[in-house]
């Protein structure tokens, strides 16, 4: 009898894993999802971004008909819809083209007609959305369009069909919202990914002010007009270990804390009039949603939400709803509806996963490992489902590097998972998301502290029954692509593999090359050329590319404005001149990592080979 259920059993897993393989890598990249919920004047029709298509697209679907329907069709994809908050036959939309990230202006119609040029199209410079303003009169946005390094703050009249510079000046600022009666807008200026400050620009005095001065870092985010229009809510980390909400006095810029959790608050959003907002605190990771309601005195807590990761919240111009974009390590990014007056939570869009059925994905475990300063990094720990004997381990790094590895749906990672390869997703030390002092921990030259990091999730690895410690991969993108080089050479005998997509592989040519326009943010992350020149070729992977021993494949756009493709072909060049084994894939149609379905299938399937060639042999 004993026999006989151990061979039922043997069987059973035997079944699940024939099971789990046979769906294709096509089917996994294809699992859609769908962002960014834009609501029409009257409320009853939403437009949100879907990439059912395999580009991201504008669709729309209307409360009244239940029909959901496509309203652009660009050969790119788009990179953002805003409905006007008066007019329901006007959307601005920002689309690029090949990946550059150039998005230009457009005005579109729900009547489906050809998208029609804001800004000039034929330059190379970048104009971002800010808002609109609360009558539908008028739109903010920023550009780079003067020198191509700054960008400058305008407004577009729509009865002039004309643009008029609010603010000029140098460095990096972007254009936010509007006061309910116009004379007010908030200007976002970045000094650094954590650095930022709030300007006012008044309508009736024709100024510009900062809002915020301060020393040092600070963190200023989210700007949304009170229901009294004298002050503003936001995310801030003044004085602060975490991010939390506070009011700030726009004569005086006095600050009062208004939600002040022992974690980062990472979305905020208010309702039209003031009266009620909506936050989700970052717990690890994961989403906590809340609800204030200020007429009635009143809050929600994160039970309406199942386990998984907000990403955006936007009202209704009512206050009545607010789009949610949520999904989780085993559900695509959708968007949900909560009403607030019903306290009612619905899915409203409903992407599908390619044909692979939702019980197939893989959940991950979240743990810690000890560093070597004995430092918690959490990461989190995916198993492939019914694994037996020593496993195969993706060691996946996040870019940024102020990013954070979440358990969202990654298709590859998916896939991966169901060709029995375990993935651990760390969130190593200057990741965001854990406060303010494990955001610095990487700054400048502690920058390798971060690679030893890694070094010591292997040595986690090392440590589990079920891995085999000579198949380690490294893989990642952007600043991870150069966290997998940084391990390559650091740690020559640690991995089997590595892969690397659009990543850095020296600090200095990438600081030389990278957009004119995002040096100065990345300076002072990384270092200054004029300063830390010394330290950035020092810890440059490409300066120790003789120590590298293991396989890399190497994944880059050749419009990339970020991490150009210089910063590939170098590596990859020194790599083949030394008799290294390196593949190479670059895509003239892509940018800062792979947006297209079809890149990716070529892609992946791709790596896949070169997987099973040097770790699965």
């Amino acid at each position: 009898m004993k026999l006989l259920l151990t061979l039922c059993f043997f069987l059973f897993s035997l079944a699940q894993q024939l099971n789990a393989a046979e769906y294709t890598l096509s089917q996994y990249l294809n699992i859609q999802s769908a962002s960014g919920g834009s609501f029409n004047p009257r409320g009853d029709e939403l437009s949100y971004i879907s990439n059912v298509s395999g580009q991201p697209q504008v669709w729309s679907v209307s409360s009244r008909s239940g029909l959901f329907s496509q309203m652009t069709f660009e050969e790119d994809g788009v990179d953002g819809a805003w409905w006007s908050p008066t007019d329901p036959t006007k959307m601005i939309v920002a689309a690029s083209r090949g990946g550059s990230e150039r998005s230009k202006l457009y005005m579109v119609t729900p009547l489906r007609s050809p998208l029609i040029p804001l800004t000039t199209t034929d330059n190379d410079a970048i104009y971002r959305f800010g808002s609109w303003s609360a009558d539908g009169s008028r739109f903010s946005y920023s550009s780079n369009q003067r020198n191509g390094t700054d960008f400058d703050v305008f407004e577009y009249v729509l009865e002039d069909s004309a643009s008029h510079l609010i603010c000029e000046d140098s460095g990096h600022l972007s254009a936010s919202v509007y006061s309910r009666d116009n004379r007010y807008m908030v200007i976002v200026r970045d000094l650094s990914n954590v650095n930022t400050d709030f300007l006012i620009y008044d309508r009736e005095s024709q100024s510009t002010r900062v809002m915020t001065a301060h020393e040092g870092d600070e963190f200023f985010a989210d700007p949304h007009f009170d229901d009294t229009g004298l002050k503003l809510l936001c995310l801030s980390n003044r004085g602060r270990e975490y991010i939390g909400i506070c009011e700030l006095e726009i004569e005086s810029g006095a600050l009062e804390w208004i939600e002040t959790p022992e974690q980062d608050i990472d979305h905020l959003g208010v309702a039209p009039d003031g009266l009620s907002y909506a936050y989700s605190v970052n717990d690890r990771g994961l989403s906590r949603f809340n609800f204030v309601n200020l007429r009635k005195d009143t809050r929600i807590g994160d039970y309406r939400f199942p386990e998984g990761i907000i990403r955006e919240l936007s009202y209704s111009h009512d206050g009545r709803r607010i789009a949610i974009t949520f999904g989780a390590a085993n559900k695509p990014f959708d968007v949900w509806i909560y009403d607030t007056a019903g306290d009612m939570l619905g899915q409203l869009t409903h992407s599908a996963t390619g044909g692979v059925p939702q019980d197939q994905f893989v959940t991950p475990e979240l743990i810690e490992f000890e560093s070597f300063d004995k430092l918690k990094v959490p990461a989190f720990w995916y198993v492939p489902k019914h694994a037996t004997g020593k496993l195969p381990v993706i060691i996946s790094i996040h870019g940024g590097p102020e990013s954070q590895a979440r358990p969202d749906l990654s298709g590859l990672y998916q896939y991966l998972l169901a060709q029995g390869y375990a993935i651990l997703e760390p969130n190593v030390r200057g990741s965001s998301g854990f406060g303010r002092t494990y955001l610095t921990l990487d700054n400048v030259k502690k920058r390798m502290d971060s690679v030893k990091d890694i070094e010591y999730a292997a040595k986690w690895l090392s440590k589990q029954k079920n891995v085999d410690t000579k198949r380690i991969v490294l893989q990642g993108g952007s600043y991870g692509g150069f966290m997998v080089l940084a391990g390559l050479t650091s740690y020559p005998d640690l991995f089997a593999a590595g892969i690397d997509i659009v990543g850095i592989s020296n600090f200095v040519t990438f600081l030389q090359n990278t957009g004119k326009y995002r040096k100065a943010l990345r300076e002072a992350e990384y270092g200054s050329l004029e300063t830390d020149r010394e330290f950035l070729e020092l810890f440059s992977p490409v300066t120790h590319v003789d120590k590298i021993k293991a396989p890399l494949f190497v994944i880059q756009g050749a419009n990339d404005p970020r991490v150009p493709q210089s910063e590939s072909d170098q590596m990859v060049e020194a790599i083949r001149a030394r008799g290294g084994t390196v593949e190479y894939m670059v895509f003239d149609d892509e940018g800062h990592g792979l947006r297209k379905t079809e890149n990716k299938l070529e892609a992946y399937a791709k790596v896949a080979e070169f997987l099973k060639t040097h770790i699965q042999k």
